[in-house]
């Protein structure tokens, strides 16, 4: 809470210019009540706004919505103007660093994967928000680094007041794709009676590939070089051929498969422990499939 509070005051010492030398409307009063408009970014309230986005989605985008705060609809649309504004996400990763010392900056989206400068969002008469569409195409991303893109909302057509405090927001993209989630299951090295319950988190890497743990190696992204193995599901969406992440020491014993009316993954495959060679075969399902 004192971090967010922080951030807020850095966002209002950064906007206060442009807010000064805006021209404001004042407040109509009608029989003691204020009709006073002020202008929003819905979700700024938590600094850093984490959506996902799927690797399938080839025309994709950013939404973000602008809220017109008032006692009753607009009478009349009013177009707001919205920036990439690199301070934002500045501010955003010293305030963290100051309190984390193992606080890994946030990253700018790179210029290809976005079309943005400045753009506008219009609220329609009778309505009380709008929306900005920022086309995206994240093919390539590394999910592995936090790329995000900082906004601000710096003025509008009709005068009205910018709640200083909820005027920016740096957006993050968490992808994702038809593959990937949260999944529980089994893990059982062939030579050993009982099988270990495991609940591996699988990451998209791309449209048809995923990341998850070894066995039940540890899920800790500081063992990436050697606990994860890649999976590749076919165009036919049932095959998987399964390759080492970095230089985790993993093979490919052949057969495994996906089924994507369960969303389960049959794994077969072996892998370096220590001295020994453990062959295993995993069998996980996603955790929010619905039982018909």
């Amino acid at each position: 809470m004192k971090n967010k509070t922080i951030f807020h005051y850095f966002l209002l010492a950064l906007s206060g210019v442009s807010l000064i030398n805006s021209c404001k409307k004042e407040a109509t009063v009608k029989f003691g009540e204020q009709y006073q408009k002020t202008l929003y970014i819905v979700h700024s309230n938590n600094m850093e706004y984490v959506k996902e986005h799927f690797f399938e989605n080839e025309n994709d985008t950013i939404a973000l919505s602008v809220y017109c705060a008032s006692s009753e609809p607009i009478n009349s649309s009013v177009t707001v103007d919205l920036v990439k504004n690199i301070k934002v996400l500045d501010s955003l990763n010293y305030i963290n660093s100051l309190s984390d010392a193992n606080y890994v900056p946030k990253l700018m989206l790179e210029n290809t994967w976005y079309n943005f400068e400045s753009g506008k969002a219009t609220i329609e008469a009778g309505k009380q928000y709008g929306v900005l569409k920022i086309p995206v195409h994240l093919k390539g991303i590394d999910v592995d680094k936090e790329y995000v893109l900082p906004i601000s909302l710096v003025g509008n057509n009709a005068g009205y007041e910018i709640n200083p405090r909820l005027s920016a927001l740096v957006y993050r993209p968490k992808m994702k794709n038809r593959f990937s989630g949260d999944f529980t299951g089994t893990s059982k090295v062939l030579s050993e009676k009982s099988p270990n319950s495991i609940a591996p988190t699988v990451q998209a890497i791309d449209i048809n590939r995923v990341r998850l743990p070894i066995h039940n190696l540890e899920d800790d992204k500081d063992l990436l070089e050697t606990n994860y193995m890649i999976l590749t599901i076919a165009e036919d969406g049932k095959r998987v051929s399964i390759l080492p992440f970095k230089n985790a020491k993993v093979y490919d014993d052949g057969g495994s498969s996906y089924d994507p009316n369960l969303r389960q993954f049959t794994l077969n495959y072996s892998f370096e422990d220590g001295a020994k060679m453990k062959n295993v075969q995993s069998i996980i399902r996603d955790i929010n499939v619905v039982e018909e």
